[in-house]
């Protein structure tokens, strides 16, 4: 008999075995260390995973990140679900809603009012009827060249681990997120808490106005600048210049001139790059349920990639 409860000392080898084999995918692996980094310590507030067992054998589970998130100047706790899995010869529907039914249960118990999801095709039907999510935001993946050179008077770059921890707090402080923006609530300690991930080197881009958080990842096996995410300075006058000067400092920075940026956020003046066609490249899903009072006009002015588990 399969059963549904939570995993109170994860094994993350085990868990990324058991990852990569349900996804079965070439291009998916899942790394172990960054597993761990992402449950611990990414958001700051802890996971919760809840495994299925079957006869004392891991075979799925999904994982529930718990994050911060600010709607209307009110702080309220949230988690961001990810690792839905199970392998393939254990899945059925009444397994899902069991571990749906678990993941009720722990925000009930927990008083966790919002919960997120960054759903593949096969999670948004499921998510939408056995947990009521509704759409939140639909991201299109932005992409563009930058060939120019950055600004040295004007940005501000460095490597993230090159830079020590109270020179990384110094420069992020300026920029934590204000309580009148809707969004993941971010501050210096979190944001270089996020940038931790084990697998991954981040930079950190700035003028006196505006940050920028990059990093490089890769598609089909092309190399790119990934524009994690911006920051405004509380009460600043964010220009065109100060959007541009950034993705050229980034690109410069990494040496790849091809930029991608995926998000919504109402600081900047314009969004970098274009919109790629529906055909080329689907829009990110953002579906969001307030627990407390079911509302569904709930609106963020801030979600970019640094909020998700996704760079």
């Amino acid at each position: 008999m399969v059963t549904v409860s939570e995993e109170q000392a994860v094994d993350y080898e085990l868990t990324a075995r058991i990852a990569t084999e349900a996804f079965a995918a070439e291009s998916v692996q899942f790394s172990p260390d960054r597993i761990k980094w992402l449950y611990e310590q990414s958001f700051g507030r802890g996971t919760t995973v809840l495994a299925a067992i079957d006869d004392g054998r891991k075979i799925g589970q999904i994982a529930l990140v718990g994050q911060t998130v600010c709607i209307d100047g009110e702080v309220s706790p949230a988690i961001q679900l990810v690792d839905l899995f199970i392998l393939q010869a254990y899945r059925s529907a009444q397994l899902v809603r069991k571990l749906y039914k678990e993941v009720e249960q722990i925000c009930a118990e927990r008083g966790i009012r919002y919960l997120l999801a960054l759903p593949n095709d096969k999670s948004v039907v499921l998510n939408a009827r056995f947990l009521k999510l509704a759409p939140l935001l639909s991201i299109p993946i932005r992409a563009g060249l930058s060939l120019l050179w950055p600004s040295a008077k004007l940005v501000r770059s460095a490597l993230l681990k090159a830079m020590t921890r109270q020179q990384a707090i110094e420069l992020l402080s300026g920029f934590a997120c204000s309580a009148n923006e809707n969004g993941l609530r971010w501050n210096a300690e979190s944001l270089l808490q996020r940038m931790g991930d084990p697998t991954s080197d981040y930079a950190v881009h700035a003028t006196d106005r505006l940050l920028l958080i990059s990093s490089v990842r890769r598609s089909a096996g092309i190399p790119y600048t990934a524009l994690c995410a911006f920051f405004a300075r509380p009460q600043a006058e964010v220009g065109d210049s100060d959007v541009r000067h950034l993705v050229r400092a980034a690109c410069r920075f990494w040496s790849k001139p091809l930029f991608v940026y995926a998000g919504t956020n109402k600081r900047q003046p314009r969004l970098p790059g274009l919109a790629l066609p529906t055909r080329l490249r689907r829009p990110i899903l953002v579906q969001l349920r307030d627990i407390s009072t079911g509302a569904q006009e709930v609106r963020f002015d801030r979600f970019q990639l640094i909020d998700s588990d996704f760079v």
